[in-house]
């Protein structure tokens, strides 16, 4: 995968991940501060564009789906995050809170179901958060997230955050539901 990568991400892991597995394909990042895409209408997510995308908090990020490895996955991909973290999201000094950790472990579980199941805004009905370690401010972080089960309206997601070793810092299993279609 070739871009114009943040200066962050001129890590050894961050290259080697990005540059030598030609299996990754970049998804577009949809501009943070645009409301008006088709993707976007509608969705105002505001906590990310108003508070999380600055240079304080989430300071670059790149967006990329690859062949998943995952046994329990009912897709052949997973969708990742590769995240720049600063200072803003902290709860301790030099550590990401544990409720930021939760929001983009909601954000990449969300992002999955709406693939699978095509529906533009499935609700989280419920999530379970596993801490593992702390996640290290200033740092990059990567975010993987797949589909492990679909029935009906629901959809059941799983995603990890891990550092650049592939350590387990944070995980998650969520449940979506879709909307009901309105009748016409």
């Amino acid at each position: 995968m070739e871009s114009n990568f943040h200066r962050d991400f001129d890590l050894p892991w961050c290259k080697n991940l990005l540059r030598s597995d030609i299996s990754i394909v970049e998804v577009p990042f949809q501009h943070p501060l645009r409301n008006d895409t088709p993707l976007n209408k509608g969705v105002s997510n505001t906590m990310f564009r108003q508070t999380l995308y600055t240079p304080d908090a989430i300071r670059a990020q790149i967006n990329f789906k690859r062949p998943t490895t995952e046994a329990d996955s009912i897709i052949p991909w997973e969708y990742c995050y590769l995240l720049s973290l600063g200072s803003g999201i902290d709860g301790k000094a030099g550590r990401a809170h544990g409720g930021f950790n939760a929001l983009i472990l909601d954000q990449m579980t969300g992002t999955v179901a709406s693939m699978v199941s095509g529906s533009f805004a499935p609700a989280t009905a419920t999530m379970t958060v596993d801490y593992k370690a702390p996640i290290d401010t200033p740092g990059v972080v990567l975010c993987r997230s797949w589909a492990v089960e679909r029935q009906g309206r629901k959809t059941w997601v799983k995603a990890r955050i891990e550092d650049g070793r592939g350590n387990l810092l944070a995980s998650a299993k969520s449940l979506f539901v879709d909307p009901r279609l309105e009748r016409i």
